[in-house]
């Protein structure tokens, strides 16, 4: 990692450490090969009854939002819920419930850590004991007197529709017409378009493959992933093309395409020896060390696409900035001493030095780190020099690291002091603010203390 974070790197052998971990680390990569064998699993489930959806006639227009849950489709004549919240199983979540007469229809929302499980894991929490297998919306359990529904929607995301005995018709109309707004970000790019058959959306991007990524799926064992990929691995097209397949999967057939006017790879993935078809793969480079790549699965090449051709950058800050990042108020009227930027396993590092460059005097560093890698256990503990510590800094929990230097400035030994403090605002970034004072000199700008800048910086992050 580069000098910005004086007591923060990358080490230069934690490629080869990766390697060696991957197969002892459990991580979110699991993902990928989820979306890989969705259908494998989905057609290994034993044949318990499976529920058919019956549609009524119902209202069109969103009746309610339940803790960002649109509740789109309800009969008729049902007037406002009752809000209130929930603690069931060990969950804890937030429910609206329409009546009307003797009818009843209620939506909870459950906002748990996890990642999405399946229906085992809900029957496992005590949820619907003797419940049948709902295979819909990606897959969940219902009552066996069906005036009960629930189901993983996505990460962090538990949705449950309950009915009274004279409403439970509309049980299955009411589950498949909520609607979840997905965020489009995914690191510095947004996936402006996905066919609206692919209901079902991963919550937060997460690791997989090799980089940061979110898939798609609908009912019918289709899915589509798309994967922002950072650092070496898209150093260019050849290394984007060396995926780490998270099973046996090849990728065959490629030819040259392309997406917008940049150059792309496009071909189909296939188990090895290319006997069990897997869908295809389309991958180009947005620049030098940050790549994309779409792995779709059941659905046609005009949606793949489709999907590619609305992949953009999202729009950068009103202001100056370091990847994304907004550089705060308090270091625009410095001036700017040096600009850094390296590309790793898996993550890239963009630095901006403002004061001196690093071993010429005072500076405060800003630098930013995107890609799969960055934010895991792995990262934590080989990103720092020196043993760092879980410190409050500006009202952000994150890591610190203090130490002292000497270097030579105009020829003669100076002593400096470095504090460097690293947080992670999402998924795939992490931030951190590194200020190196000379502790002799009178311009060592004291005013831009860390607490000041970390602040400053949260207070803008997404």
């Amino acid at each position: 990692m580069t000098e910005a974070t004086a007591e923060l790197r990358i080490a230069p052998d934690l490629a080869d450490r990766v390697v060696r971990r991957t197969r002892r680390r459990k991580t979110a990569r699991t993902a990928t090969t989820a979306v890989a064998v969705v259908a494998v699993v989905l057609a290994a489930v034993p044949a318990y009854h499976v529920i058919q959806e019956r549609r009524h006639v119902v209202s069109v227009t969103a009746a309610e939002n339940v803790d960002g849950v649109e509740v789109r489709d309800l009969p008729d004549g049902f007037g406002r819920p009752a809000t209130f919240e929930v603690n069931d199983h060990g969950l804890r979540g937030k429910a609206a419930r329409w009546s009307q007469g003797d009818r009843t229809i209620q939506v909870t929302v459950y906002r748990p850590k996890d990642l999405a499980g399946g229906y085992l894991d809900l029957q496992q929490r005590g949820f619907l004991p003797g419940g049948t297998l709902w295979r819909h919306r990606g897959g969940g359990l219902m009552s066996t007197g069906r005036d009960d529904l629930i189901w993983w929607e996505r990460d962090g995301l538990v949705l449950r529709v309950t009915a009274s005995g004279s409403a439970k018709e509309y049980l299955e109309p009411v589950a498949m017409a909520l609607h979840v707004p997905w965020d489009p970000a995914l690191d510095t790019m947004r996936v402006t378009h996905m066919p609206a058959r692919f209901r079902l959306v991963s919550g937060e991007p997460r690791e997989i493959l090799d980089g940061l990524g979110r898939w798609w799926s609908d009912d019918q064992n289709a899915s589509m992933a798309v994967e922002v990929v950072r650092g070496d691995r898209a150093k260019d097209l050849s290394a984007l093309r060396r995926v780490s397949w998270p099973t046996n999967e090849e990728f065959l057939d490629a030819r040259t395409t392309t997406v917008g006017r940049a150059r792309a790879l496009e071909g189909r993935v296939a188990s090895k020896g290319g006997k069990i078809d897997k869908g295809r793969m389309l991958m180009w480079l947005i620049e030098p060390g940050l790549g994309v790549r779409i792995w779709a699965m059941g659905t046609t090449e005009d949606e793949m696409r489709r999907v590619a051709e609305g992949i953009e950058p999202a729009p950068p800050p009103a202001g100056p900035s370091v990847d994304g990042v907004e550089v705060p108020p308090a270091l625009r009227s410095v001036p700017e001493a040096a600009r850094d930027r390296t590309l790793g396993w898996n993550w890239t590092t963009t630095t901006t030095y403002w004061g001196h460059p690093p071993g010429k005097g005072w500076y405060v560093a800003l630098s930013v780190h995107r890609g799969g890698l960055v934010g895991t256990d792995l990262w934590r503990k080989d990103a720092f020099r020196t043993t760092p510590e879980t410190a409050t800094v500006g009202g952000v929990r994150g890591l610190r690291a203090d130490s002292t230097k000497t270097v030579r400035v105009g020829g003669r030994p100076r002593l400096m002091w470095t504090r460097s403090f690293a947080w992670e605002p999402r998924t795939g970034l992490a931030v951190v603010v590194t200020t190196a004072e000379d502790t002799m000199s009178s311009t060592a700008h004291p005013d831009l203390d860390l607490d000041r800048l970390v602040r400053s910086l949260s207070a803008r992050q997404p």
